[in-house]
């Protein structure tokens, strides 16, 4: 009997855990409103413990896929440069360096007022309602759960990649809802030998995390049959990070 040898190429899958840390921000939609920025810029800390699996395809295709625990530092560039205030039966709504008011002596018992008024204080010995957009997200720390997918191409020791990524987030510290967001991903990574690796790997969403809408009425805070919309306005953040890891890799011998 005479058996014929063929060439079979047969995908390797090596694993790795992975820790690392980088900086994260977020981007707000609109940024600059009535040429008036609004939004904070701003950036945090970022650090990630993981387990990751990456198989060969081919000579030189790769798949990878990966699940992330992260601990995100609270970030000010999701508060707004945007507030409200009212006080004593006066409105006024401050973006940037411009303002709507309507002076008391004008509107007797109307005044403007912006939607959801998010904290009560006194100043002064008056009750003051205040809302800032993206306060509440930007005083929280988080902590996320992430599962990129990549397709790669290996050349010698070095790995780019590109994929997307499924993100779940939590503030720890705040009532923060939960947020879901998907974006794309893409790094680079090097395998220095069958136990170690580096990678760098960078996110941008797009879908949002967090949305807010500010409308800025003309009529009185109770009295919502007879309120006028005068400015309406959709506010958006969507997430980016750079995160720098180290990989310990067991398991698919030459898979790298």
């Amino acid at each position: 009997m005479l058996i014929a040898a063929q060439n079979i190429t047969v995908a390797q899958t090596s694993f790795d855990v992975n820790i690392g840390s980088g900086v994260w921000t977020a981007i707000c939609t609109p940024a600059v409103v009535d040429d008036n920025m609004v939004w904070n810029p701003g950036a945090s800390v970022t650090t990630h413990l993981g387990f990751g699996m990456k198989t060969v395809l081919s000579s030189h295709l790769t798949i990878g896929i990966g699940v992330r625990g992260h601990y995100m530092a609270e970030n000010d560039s999701y508060r707004t440069q945007m507030e409200g205030k009212y006080v004593k039966g006066s409105y006024s709504l401050q973006l940037g360096s411009y303002t709507w008011h309507l002076d008391d002596d004008d509107c007797d018992d109307r005044q403007e007022m912006f939607i959801n008024w998010e904290e009560e204080h006194t100043e002064n010995g008056e009750k003051v309602y205040e809302k800032i957009i993206g306060k509440k997200e930007a005083s929280t720390d988080y902590a996320m759960i992430s599962v990129p997918v990549k397709i790669g191409y290996q050349i010698g020791k070095f790995n780019p990649n590109f994929g997307v990524e499924y993100n779940y987030r939590k503030g720890i510290s705040k009532n923060v809802g939960e947020l879901h967001s998907v974006g794309l991903t893409t790094g680079l990574r090097f395998d220095l030998n069958d136990k170690f690796a580096f990678s760098t790997d960078f996110y941008g969403g797009l879908t949002k995390d967090i949305s807010h809408k500010g409308t800025v009425y003309y009529g009185t805070r109770d009295d919502e049959e007879n309120q006028d919309a005068i400015e309406i306005r959709d506010f958006s953040w969507r997430s980016y990070r750079v995160e720098l890891s180290v990989h310990y890799k067991f398991g698919g011998g030459s898979a790298n």
